[in-house]
């Protein structure tokens, strides 16, 4: 299998194992290998391994892709090579780089012991020495000294594995730093994790805000929405609105970037540093998606005769459209990506995932408007009566709802997140 050494010759060394297709290196969390480096890219180049080679694609990074101190676009890798990454140095290793063992002194694996044999002499030469046997049921899955490494060697005398970057090469020999004896190559066994497919994922959604410390974040969240949605007069009401529509944004996209890098937990709520930009993204994301609704709706009051079913079926396809609008738009960080021409294909190579995910989306988005209708006649209610004992229960019913409106909010986000998780090789788009 090819792979990347990450770090090569420092302790804090780690492999990365390239699949077959694209596979995309970066620090954002989108990526398929994430690299937490400042000087790399959030999406900064992707490599492509077909029929047992790969080339690597820069994608746009702004510190450059650099092979063996050169900077390139596009490049074919050759085993060996030094491949940098803003300031992030790896090694480009082919599959079946090991050493070669030649043909006269192969050596078998049986049983957990690598034999050495030796092809039949020619009549009256003299035969060449047996290869000393090696004792492989010692040996570990991973390196002594670098534990996100596979173990390539096997020391026999002092019972180590080794990777790599850990034994002395004498051309194709490999030896022991401490023993100085010929290690024994060893079968790399990788065994891919199983993938759960979109359905299979979905129960999950629902457990998913209470892992970790969800249960207190869901709490924060729901005091800290009240408060930026609180009742207020005049322009400052606008502004706290904007706001609140705009960290509303960010927390869902926190938990779609979350959940596209397989975090199991709750992210860290966002900071307050893009409410304005976020406000902008989902405002862009909305009007992309009921823009025509809303238009012949306008028309519609203005005296325009236009059939109410032309407006309802708009607003049916503005419905169907929004979630993967919202979805590329989170990913992407980038109103502009919303556009159907990414949209609609997107939609059409997930079909069954994305009616799946529509259908939770609306029952979960029904819900949630039977339950404001419920909450705010509760809340007013609270404001018009006399009797404290009703409005504490008023009150009580009110935040109740409040918490449920987060907690429904995060698991619809969660199940957007998933089908992007799941489905990001038809998606197209990282």
């Amino acid at each position: 299998m090819n792979r990347l050494v990450v770090n090569p010759n420092r302790p804090d060394a780690w492999e990365i194992q390239l699949k077959d297709g694209v596979n995309y290196l970066g620090r954002g969390e989108g990526a398929d290998f994430k690299i937490a480096d400042p000087s790399v890219s959030s999406s900064h180049c992707q490599l492509l391994v077909s029929n047992g080679e790969a080339s690597i694609q820069d994608l746009g990074s702004t510190n450059g892709t650099f092979i063996n101190g050169t900077p390139t676009q596009t490049a074919k890798l050759q085993d060996g090579q030094t491949i940098r990454l803003g300031g992030v140095e790896m090694i480009f290793r082919a599959a079946g780089a090991l050493p070669a063992v030649s043909s006269a002194n192969s050596r078998l694996r049986v049983s957990g012991i690598a034999h050495a044999t030796e092809a039949p002499p020619p009549i009256g030469s003299v035969p060449p020495p047996l290869l000393p046997q090696f004792d492989l049921s010692a040996a570990a899955k991973v390196c002594k000294f670098h534990p996100r490494s596979a173990a390539r060697w096997f020391c026999s005398k002092c019972k180590r594995s080794f990777c790599d970057l850990c034994v002395n090469a004498h051309g194709n020999t490999k030896t022991c730093r401490t023993c100085a004896v010929e290690c024994a190559p060893l079968e790399v066994e990788i065994t891919a994790p199983a993938e759960k497919g979109f359905l299979t994922s979905l129960p999950g959604a629902f457990i998913y805000p209470f892992r970790g410390s969800g249960l207190l974040i869901l709490i924060f969240s729901t005091l800290l929405f009240a408060a930026l949605g609180a009742r207020m007069a005049g322009l400052f009401s606008i502004i706290i609105k904007i706001g609140a529509l705009g960290y509303l944004f960010s927390y869902m996209q926190n938990i779609i970037h979350a959940t596209a890098a397989e975090e199991a937990q709750m992210p860290e709520l966002p900071g307050m540093d893009d409410l304005f930009s976020g406000f902008l993204r989902l405002a862009g994301t909305v009007v992309m998606s009921f823009g025509l609704a809303l238009g012949l709706l306008i028309a519609k009051l203005s005296g325009v005769d236009l059939p109410v079913s032309a407006i309802l079926i708009s607003m049916l396809l503005g419905c169907l459209y929004f979630p993967m609008a919202f979805l590329v738009v989170a990913m992407k960080d980038n109103v502009m990506a919303c556009n159907p021409l990414v949209v609609v294909p997107a939609i059409l190579r997930v079909p069954a995932q994305y009616l799946v995910t529509v259908v939770l989306f609306a029952a979960i988005f029904g819900v949630k408007q039977i339950g404001d209708l419920v909450s705010g006649a509760a809340g007013s209610v609270a404001f018009t009566t006399t009797d404290m004992k009703v409005m504490f229960i008023a009150f009580g019913i009110r935040m109740i709802w409040s918490f449920a409106s987060v907690y429904l909010l995060t698991v619809n986000t969660r199940i957007m997140g998933l089908l992007y998780l799941t489905q990001k090789e038809k998606l197209g788009w990282y």
